[in-house]
């Protein structure tokens, strides 16, 4: 569609018309390009444009959804949206950019769509309106007429949304605005507690609390040391920032947390009235032993003659976060199931040795590595030994019934986007995995009546096929009825009475495991046929089913594991199909073995570690029956059919970590633990856990800014390296997340900086790398509470902000939003035709010029008549011209002479009959040239 910018400039075409009549008409092609030119400019004067969008306008809504938004902004914002969809007029399109910390594309212009809720989250500690409006840029098509309302209240925490203004301005897309106001005149806020990087055991310091005040009032302050009050203040508070000024000192070593608190009447906003910090006490490296009941045995009795600084806890009791593991370099973990540490604990320790450079022992016992749930564990992949089921250590056949719960509680999402009932299946899978190819399995969802999803069938090589079918069980129906689930599990077994070992994996819900029946009598039956149970809780044991979850599995002489932490389902499920199919720990027998088993050092490769004793290696009672990975490097073996390591080490991340898989401490320690280099050998494992002195050729810097923490590292110029330094920042959270590695610029000939984003509140902590083992940890950084609270000195406000957004871009803010599918820009979605048409005219005027001054009309005509005579005299022979009766082509007749000299002229003589075509063309011309050359003069 075209229109017209000055449409009665129309009106020109009337005396343009009688202008051409009297002076611009010309016969042939000349009067047509005068006209093509006339008509060219007088539709370019009329300022046409042509519409290559479409009907209608494209409105994207970029939607602030961060924290400093006022309460009641998520339903407003929801509510605004929902009109703009209904109130969409004909080839009207509305698009949807919501941000926090991060911009998101919740949905591109469309038509017709209609929201109803968010589809995507968004991280709320943070407002990176620049990057969403550059987003919605993004999202624009730019042959359509568009505009951008921002719904925000303009406090902007990531870079400059005034250079998105600037290319919404360049791209013809204004940016209008609605602004939600939240009040901030007034606010008192904690700014900073800036604590010493690091002291002392028992050395007094000083710090203080930074309190940024925007009038002039009187608060409570309270400081905190690990959640507990030290000292409460009255500060009068001025204009500006304060300082309030503490003391303490520390006795111990270890990783110390304040906070302090503010109380002043009148505070518009409470969020920020709090804020953290952190101080360590460098005591040393210590070495923490986990074990079953936090007293020391034989082990902690040697490492503490090696005057090595230890502490001992109950490994159930230990919290296991990055706080509680930072005075320590090294832990051991002493014969301890997996299930007192529990999967978060285990990420825990799996984090204090990759990525924080600490020391990890893990020793032997029946309730340790694959016996004890460690296999497929978060430790398993730090150790130095693995932990799988390999078919040529196997001594026996089973067949195992797996009935899974699949009610509607499974249907509940847990962390990584999973469900319940998704990990179930996955653990189902692993079972399934870990069985070789003579063995038997059959799988049953159950709700209120069983579905056999996998007959008894022997493994083969359909593995593949088989966990395709399991990992496609979904949750529906009601609760789990247990009798039905163990009367289905037991018909598939009776189908392989061939089995020595026969097994059933109860997996169910312990808040909705329903209809038990008569299940002792039915357990009895099991006993008789040597059907064993083992039971999966998902829940506590003192859950409202829990009693009888575990009462099926004593009665069935099997495994009972509770779990509240879905993520832990697949270990659980991989532990009981270990225990069933092969006991890991292997013990000696007495009448081929009287000494125990016996045992090598590997001196070359123990070497490695330290000093090793030359005496011959003891026999033991018993050990884990593990298997060495490639890169570890094992020190002692078993001297068995197994050959298993008894002793391995490796270096993984930025620590180390070693196994040693016979009981330190216990029956199965045989002669192990009377060997007179018992000792020795135990503290030379310590001594390489606990690694050298760290590193002090770097010194490491860390400040805050906002929701940034700028990294400054300077170096040492007389210490040579052969590898840049390298950045290593571990964010906080129990879950362990990846590191993150900022990238490290030199900003002189010693000195680099790097810059990282603090997505999420706590405590971050730095490591520099400068060499292949050589670490310096820099100190910890916090983010007390959201960056969206952060006093705002010296900066814009947000509706300033917003304003200076808008009339950058051509904006306005807009009190009716609907008002924005009226207002299209003007020149957007419009191609102006004025200079093509301009370009036009005067081509075609040149072309007129050139046409009369060149001759260019009769030379194209006298070319069309000769090609064609010519082509006509070509195909006819002469022979046939000159056929009897055919008569030349008359000559063309001309028109009677007018003057004295035309009509005395003699007439001229005629051509010959048998050339008519000849004599035409000539004609033709000879008229031409006359008429070109009185032209000329």
């Amino acid at each position: 569609m075209i229109r017209f910018q000055f449409p009665e400039l129309a009106l020109l075409a009337i005396p343009a018309f009688f202008a051409f009549r009297r002076w611009g008409r010309a016969p042939g092609a000349t009067g047509w390009i005068r006209l093509a030119v006339l008509v060219a400019l007088l539709l370019a004067l009329t300022g046409p444009e042509l519409n290559v969008g479409g009907q209608g306008i494209d409105v994207v809504v970029v939607a602030d959804r961060s924290r400093s938004m006022p309460p009641e902004a998520e339903d407003h914002l929801r509510e605004l949206v929902q009109n703009l969809d209904r109130n969409r007029g004909t080839g009207d399109r509305v698009g949807i950019v919501t941000f926090g910390s991060r911009a998101h594309a919740e949905r591109l212009p469309r038509p017709d769509t209609r929201l109803t809720n968010y589809s995507l989250d968004v991280e709320p500690d943070g407002s990176h309106l620049e990057e969403a409006v550059r987003m919605a840029l993004d999202m624009i098509d730019r042959d359509r007429p568009a505009r951008i309302l921002v719904l925000s209240d303009g406090e902007a925490t990531g870079g400059d949304p005034l250079s998105a203004a600037r290319r919404a301005r360049e791209e013809g897309v204004p940016v209008d605005y609605r602004f939600f106001e939240r009040v901030r005149a007034g606010d008192i806020a904690v700014r900073a507690v800036e604590l010493p990087e690091s002291v002392a055991p028992r050395e007094p310091f000083q710090f203080a609390a930074v309190i940024v005040a925007g009038r002039e009032a009187r608060g409570t302050v309270r400081l905190l040391r690990e959640g507990k009050v030290l000292a409460t203040k009255e500060a009068d508070l001025v204009l500006g920032p304060n300082r309030v000024v503490f003391r303490d000192v520390l006795e111990a070593g270890g990783f110390y947390r304040y906070a302090v608190e503010l109380d002043a009447p009148g505070d518009p906003l409470d969020e920020n009235n709090r804020g953290e910090g952190v101080v360590r006490v460098e005591a040393g490296p210590r070495i923490l032993v986990l074990n079953n009941d936090g007293r020391p045995g034989n082990l902690g009795r040697a490492l503490q003659a090696a005057k090595l600084p230890v502490d001992f806890a109950r490994a159930a009791e230990h919290p296991l976060t990055q706080d509680a593991l930072d005075p320590y370099r090294a832990v051991v973990v002493e014969n301890v199931p997996a299930g007192d540490l529990g999967r978060l604990k285990m990420e825990q320790l799996a984090q204090f040795v990759e990525d924080l450079g600490g020391g990890l022992l893990l020793t032997g016992g029946e309730r340790s590595f694959g016996s004890g749930g460690y296999f497929n564990s978060p430790l398993e992949d730090v150790l130095p030994v693995s932990m799988e089921l390999r078919e040529e250590h196997r001594k026996n056949r089973v067949a195992i019934a797996i009935a899974l719960d699949r009610s509607g509680s499974m249907t509940v999402p847990v962390a990584g986007g999973k469900t319940k009932m998704d990990l179930a299946n996955l653990g189902t899978a692993e079972c399934v995995n870990m069985l070789s190819a003579g063995d038997s399995v059959a799988v049953i969802a159950v709700d209120s009546s069983p579905h056999l999803i996998q007959p008894m069938t022997p493994i083969g090589d359909d593995k593949g096929a088989i966990t395709s079918r399991i990992k496609k069980i979904q949750s529906m129906g009601g609760g789990i009825f247990v009798y039905d689930a163990l009367v289905a599990a037991g018909k598939e077994l009776a189908k392989a009475d061939e089995y020595s070992t026969r097994h059933v994996i109860l997996f169910s819900d312990a808040q909705d495991s329903e209809a038990p029946g008569d299940y002792i009598n039915l357990l009895k039956k099991f006993e008789a046929g040597g059907i064993t149970v083992s039971v999966i809780g998902l829940g506590k044991k003192t859950d409202r089913d829990g009693g009888l979850l575990e009462d099926i599995a004593n009665r069935g002489s099997g495994n009972i594991m509770f779990t509240e932490d879905a993520a832990e389902l697949p270990r659980l499920f991989t532990e009981d199909t270990m225990s069933v199919a092969r006991s890991s720990f292997v013990k000696h027998d007495p009448e081929t073995q009287p000494g125990g088993i016996p045992g090598e050092l590997r001196l070359g490769e123990a070497r490695l570690m330290g000093p090793f004793p030359s005496s011959a290696f003891p026999g033991v009672g018993g050990y884990n029956l593990t298997y060495g990975k490639p890169k570890a490097t094992v020190a002692a073996l078993s001297r068995d059919e197994y050959a298993a390591p008894w002793s391995a080490f490796w270096q993984i991340g930025l620590g180390r970590s070693a196994a040693i898989t016979v009981e330190v401490d216990g029956k199965y320690s045989g002669g192990f633990a009377t060997w007179d280099e018992y000792a020795d050998f135990l503290v030379t494992h310590a001594r390489w856990l606990l690694g050298g002195d760290r590193n002090e050729d770097a010194f490491v810097d860390v400040v805050r800014r906002g929701q940034d923490a700028v990294v400054t590292v300077e170096l040492d110029p007389d210490r040579a390296r052969s590898e840049p330094p390298q950045l290593v920042v571990v964010p906080p959270g129990r879950e362990r997340q990846d590191v993150l590695r900022p990238d490290l610029v030199w900003t002189g000939p010693n000195v680099l900086e790097a810059r990282f984003r603090m997505d999420r509140l706590g405590t971050y902590r730095t490591l520099v790398r400068t060499g292949e083992r050589q670490l310096s940890r820099g100190p910890a950084v916090t983010l007390p509470y959201s960056p969206e609270f952060d006093p705002r000195e010296n900066l814009l406000s947000g509706r300033e902000t917003l304003e200076e957004l808008a009339a950058l871009s051509g904006g306005k803010a807009r009190t009716d939003v609907l008002e924005v599918f009226a207002d299209p820009p003007r020149a957007a979605g419009t191609r102006w035709l004025f200079p093509y048409l301009v370009i036009a005219g005067l081509s075609l005027l040149l072309v007129e010029i050139a046409g009369r001054r060149l001759s260019l009309w009769e030379r194209v005509r006298f070319a069309t008549a000769e090609r064609r005579d010519g082509h006509r005299a070509r195909w006819l022979p002469q022979w046939k011209l000159r056929l009897p009766g055919r008569k030349p082509r008359p000559a063309p007749a001309r028109e009677p002479a007018t003057t004295a000299r035309a009509a005395q002229a003699p007439a001229p003589p005629p051509l010959p009959a048998a050339e008519p075509a000849a004599r035409t063309s000539i004609d033709v011309y000879e008229q031409a040239k006359q008429r070109a050359r009185r032209r000329m003069q």
